[in-house]
């Protein structure tokens, strides 16, 4: 199976290009990433989470952590162009459309979106095909961070900190 093929990858194509719930692709892509790749800093699904975080930060007005993070992505992208990652994906629009976002961030320009666009048919008729939930309230959007239910990534940290007290 191609690698954009996977679930996980499918559905952030549809939540990125469709829901623009850029938390959610975060989510998705860095589960798939820990699968594949973890601690894999130079991996092309740490160059799309770094995108999906840079959306996500500039959507909430955050222009400092979304150059930060939109400056990594650019860089990742470049360092992984040859990634089978980028075969069903139009990589040229897609640097381009980040390198415009980033000129816009630095000149704090207000958000703007864009699409990646899919080129392999296949993959763009599993993304068609996807349902996912319409989310249309844009203050979940913005700031679901802090929304949503953290009790599992609050108790993990309190058990990796109990494990490193142990040591």
């Amino acid at each position: 199976m191609h690698p954009t093929f996977h679930p996980s990858f499918v559905h952030f194509l549809k939540e990125f290009n469709d829901t623009y719930d850029y938390f959610e692709c975060h989510e998705l892509l860095e589960d798939y990433w820990k699968e594949i790749a973890p601690r894999q800093k130079s991996h092309p699904l740490a160059a799309l989470i770094l995108l999906s975080t840079s959306m996500y930060h500039w959507r909430r007005g955050n222009n400092t952590g979304a150059i930060k993070t939109m400056s990594g992505s650019i860089n990742r992208l470049e360092k992984t162009r040859q990634s089978p990652f980028y075969e069903t994906i139009n990589y040229t629009k897609l640097m381009h459309d980040a390198t415009n976002a980033l000129r816009l961030m630095r000149e704090n320009k207000a958000f703007s979106k864009f699409h990646i666009e899919i080129e392999n048919v296949q993959l763009l008729s599993l993304v068609n095909d996807m349902e996912v939930e319409n989310r249309e309230d844009l203050h979940f959007l913005i700031h679901k961070h802090m929304l949503r239910d953290r009790s599992e990534i609050l108790e993990e940290r309190e058990k990796q900190k109990k494990r490193r007290d142990d040591l």
